[in-house]
């Protein structure tokens, strides 16, 4: 399967593509240039006729691209709309031009996560309700997701949507960052390792029954308490390959 997958040079991406290597080809995109042994595409995903370009010739596509997290880029929606949910349509609306049926979403708890208050439980079929806290980048992955059923309920596509918690590397396990370049000290229960995402994403690409479905990803073991991480386990197959148990819980875990 030949799989083309955006924001690919970026901190998830990176982390991400890992899973992909030696089992699948590859086509990465991303806006800025980056080292790769893999095929890549520089270009924007807000602009039709390149990721025309990007999809032709594959078979499956992960949406893996956010606006860049640079200081500012959230304040005002016209750049993380541009590139969240422009990109997104572009994307979907390429695919089903080529005849691409199968696409995983990189989303975010974050997309329903004013449904959840101290002590609530997110199920799979939580209306969409982007966090007040996180503004712009919820309202963002909520449109995304939106994006995504009615493509696979009109154009009969297979979509995996992963609402991954936060995002961490820990390539050092010594020195766990987040995408900010921030060390982080303390297992958090909604920690998600990117590589971990890049299991549920290349697991969710193989599933041969794909339907619509929802993924919660969280690697920290607490993410079980408050998210339906058996469903991607079970349906899956999957398991965090780096759960964060080396590091002390945050105080409010403990226990």
């Amino acid at each position: 399967m030949k799989v083309l997958v955006t924001g690919a040079g970026g901190f998830l991406g990176q982390g991400l593509v890992a899973a992909f290597e030696g089992r699948h080809e590859l086509r990465l995109m991303d806006v800025r240039d980056w080292t790769t042994p893999h095929e890549k595409l520089i270009g924007s995903v807000a602009d039709l006729e390149t990721v025309r370009k990007a999809v032709a010739g594959c078979d499956g596509i992960v949406i893996a691209h956010m606006a860049s997290v640079q200081a500012g880029s959230y304040e005002t929606p016209e750049a993380p709309f541009d590139a969240n949910v422009k990109g997104t349509v572009n994307l979907f609306f390429a695919a089903a031009e080529a005849g691409i049926r199968r696409v995983v979403l990189v989303s975010s708890t974050a997309s329903i996560g004013g449904n959840l208050r101290q002590g609530s439980f997110a199920t799979r079929d939580l209306p969409l309700r982007p966090q007040a806290f996180s503004g712009i980048y919820a309202m963002t992955k909520a449109c995304q997701e939106v994006i995504a059923e009615y493509y696979s309920r009109e154009q009969q596509m297979q979509v995996a949507v992963l609402r991954v918690g936060y995002i961490l590397s820990a390539d050092d396990p010594n020195h766990v960052v987040d995408k900010y370049g921030e060390h982080i000290a303390v297992r958090h229960g909604g920690g998600t390792e990117r590589r971990d995402i890049g299991l549920a994403a290349r697991l969710a690409m193989e599933l041969p029954d794909l339907g619509y479905e929802v993924f919660y990803v969280i690697s920290a073991p607490e993410g079980a308490r408050h998210f339906d991480v058996d469903y991607t386990r079970t349906r899956l197959g999957w398991e965090a390959q780096h759960d964060f148990t080396w590091m002390p819980a945050a105080k409010a875990q403990e226990g």
